[in-house]
């Protein structure tokens, strides 16, 4: 048998039960932007120098790739360019911090962006995206327009793991981003893990989601404002236990809640986990889904348990009175163990005052037509179908080696319990059960948790 030399090439090893060595690892630092189609190769390892943006073209990443980013590193996919990475579930592409393993931490580079321009519902149709300075003018940064079918490309079988650097205070990047990417994008397959800020945050558009794993974010898992109205399927969001916010947190426009498009996706198969910590008396609270400044959601075969403070609040009367109109539904739904007991759903930030403004109610908001919403009265209303038990998805909390499958007895699996999806050409009608995994673990293979 030849000798191998080790040590002189990245990567090296033995292909199994014949000997013969696989074809080298070797470094690429990518320090330019990229102008025309592109493709990185399984053969090399990719490192960020700053922010790359792809201007225009198609950057083509084949399986297996491996791409490093450090502190301000982050690959942009700007509205005239789009990205084709598809990886495989045995050979996915791995976007990680540049760090040794051992070293790595949240925020150590920024994470991947993806923009369209597909409608968001601000003032003039564009927008400056969040991780950069709207005063710089750049228009690579820019996103939005009038097409909502418009294609930013695929992202599958990917990791994306320790991202979410911060430019300023306030003003970071997450592990995924989109704005404004339209309904041909495709997004499947994809993890986002240990990230600074918020795991996938999606600006207006229409992109779709499919098999999504977000673990342990510092911040929310799914964050979507701006009119996002896309479909998602097969969603974990797993807390951690320090600072970990909100399984999802949903916004309109700050500045006018009712403007068109509102953010109102429909999410189907979804398991928000909490780490059942102790709940917050200052600082961070760890929420399970929050709605507020006019955004909704259509939710459907979810599980939310073991969040700290509360599993619901929809804050404030423009999310409240998407009530009205099914635009705010949570149906087909599990809660348990949030806020420390069995019963407590939520609370709402406006509360009913009287004509002199003392406040009659504090847990409550009044519609348009004078009535009264509260969330636990119209969540458990038995019309939806939601109810307070176990899931049996203890094992859904651990943080190295979690199983998002429920234990073969849980309610989550009884498909009277469940609804059936539309079928619609994206959600697959055969996804009866509730939460985001049922008896196939699709999260197996592809994915990983690694401590640092």
């Amino acid at each position: 048998m030849k000798r191998l030399a080790l040590g002189m090439t990245l990567g090296m090893s033995l292909l199994a039960g014949c000997g013969e060595p696989e074809k080298p690892v070797t470094p690429d630092d990518i320090l330019t932007n990229i102008t025309q189609d592109t493709t990185w190769t399984a053969d090399k390892v990719y490192t960020l120098k700053g922010y790359i943006f792809v201007e225009s073209g198609t950057l083509t990443i084949e399986p297996g790739t491996k791409i490093l980013g450090g502190e301000g590193s982050a690959l942009v996919i700007t509205r005239n360019a789009k990205l084709n990475a598809v990886g495989t579930a045995d050979k996915p592409i791995v976007f990680t911090s540049v760090k040794p393993e051992g070293e790595r931490a949240p925020g150590d580079w920024g994470g991947v962006v993806l923009l369209g321009k597909a409608r968001i519902n601000v003032t003039g149709g564009q927008n400056t995206v969040e991780g950069f300075f709207s005063t710089s003018g750049d228009e690579r940064t820019r996103y939005g327009g009038e097409d909502d079918t418009h294609d930013c490309g695929k992202l599958k079988y990917a990791r994306i793991e320790f991202a979410g650097y911060e430019l300023a205070e306030d003003n970071e990047l997450n592990g995924l981003t989109t704005g404004a990417c339209g309904s041909k994008t495709e997004i499947d397959y994809v993890q986002v893990h240990k990230g600074q800020d918020d795991g996938v945050e999606m600006f207006g558009g229409k992109a779709n989601l499919k098999h999504i794993v977000i673990s342990q974010p510092d911040d929310d898992g799914l964050d979507y404002d701006l009119g996002y109205s896309g479909k998602v399927q097969f969603l974990v969001v797993q807390q951690n236990d320090k600072v970990g916010n909100r399984g999802i947190e949903a916004s309109g426009n700050k500045s006018n809640n009712i403007a068109s498009p509102r953010s109102v996706p429909e999410i189907w198969n979804a398991s928000f986990i909490g780490s059942n910590r102790p709940a917050a008396t200052t600082g961070v609270k760890q929420e399970g889904l929050v709605f507020n400044t006019g955004a909704g959601v259509k939710l459907h075969n979810a599980i939310v348990a073991y969040f700290a403070d509360k599993a619901v609040d929809v804050d404030g009367a423009a999310s409240a009175q998407l009530s009205t109109s099914n635009e705010l539904s949570i149906q087909n739904t599990l809660f348990w163990q949030n806020k420390g007991d069995t019963t407590s759903i939520g609370y709402s930030a406006n509360p009913v005052r009287d004509a002199n403004g003392v406040t009659t109610d504090p847990d409550a908001t009044r519609l348009a037509d004078g009535t009264i919403y509260k969330e636990p009265e119209r969540i458990l209303a038995s019309a939806n179908n939601n109810q307070v038990v176990d899931p049996k998805l203890n094992a859904g909390r651990d943080v190295k080696a979690p199983n998002f499958k429920p234990e073969p007895e849980s309610p989550a699996l009884i498909t009277t319990n469940a609804a059936t999806p539309p079928a619609d050409g994206f959600f697959d009608t055969s996804a009866k059960f509730i939460g985001a995994v049922g008896s196939q673990d699709w999260t197996a293979g592809w994915t990983a948790y690694p401590e640092n």
